[in-house]
């Protein structure tokens, strides 16, 4: 409605102006002219129609509707709450898991690295001997208590087996053939594998 008022408002005065220029041309060239009455009713009828389109411009209610303005602040403010919780939780829970993964991960290392160094089993034994004069060559294994050595020949065969004992004293094993051989060291679920190079006479 407002739209129509300032239309009209625009047409009376564009065609209030174009009818006065008309008149003023008019006079200057005949200034004995007369104004005609239906002249006279123009001007003052389009006068009228600029003020009706004026005052209706200004007074008419704009067309635009208002977005209504109730928008339940408390229910958004407990949504926002919600949310704002629901997140907090999401970031705590991550938080915690991550803390939990690094917590078990610490551990396994630690776990990894003591079964590591508790499985090291510690023995000394030389690993390259040569027979004596005689033909032979005594080797001393030194070991912790209760430590079982088994020695196998270059074809996988059971030389001797060394039973520890609980004193932990040195066990010795008498080589009389060169070649190559395997000792492996049992001590409860503690193992080590080494090998050991008998040498022939002189060499």
């Amino acid at each position: 409605m407002k739209k129509l008022f300032i239309l009209l408002m625009i047409l009376a005065a564009v065609c209030f102006v174009g009818v006065w220029i008309y008149q003023t041309q008019r006079l200057k060239k005949n200034a004995q002219a007369a104004i005609g009455k239906g002249q006279v009713v123009m001007n003052w009828g389009l006068i009228i129609l600029f003020v009706i389109g004026l005052v209706g411009a200004f007074a008419a209610p704009s067309t635009k509707t208002s977005a209504p303005a109730e928008h339940h602040p408390a229910n958004e403010h407990a949504t926002k709450v919600s949310k704002a919780q629901s997140s907090s939780e999401s970031a705590a829970a991550a938080s915690a898991s991550s803390s939990q993964a690094a917590s078990s991960s610490s551990s396994a290392t630690s776990s990894s690295a003591s079964s590591s160094s508790s499985s090291q089993l510690q023995v000394d034994f030389p690993t390259d001997v040569s027979l004596n004069k005689t033909g032979d060559a005594t080797v001393s294994f030194k070991a912790p208590a209760n430590t079982q050595f088994e020695i196998k020949d270059s074809n996988n065969n059971v030389v001797t087996t060394l039973n520890g004992n609980a004193q932990g004293a040195d066990q010795t094993y008498n080589f009389k053939k060169p070649g190559k051989y395997h000792v492996t060291a049992h001590n409860g679920d503690q193992t080590i594998d080494r090998d050991l190079t008998v040498r022939g006479i002189g060499q």
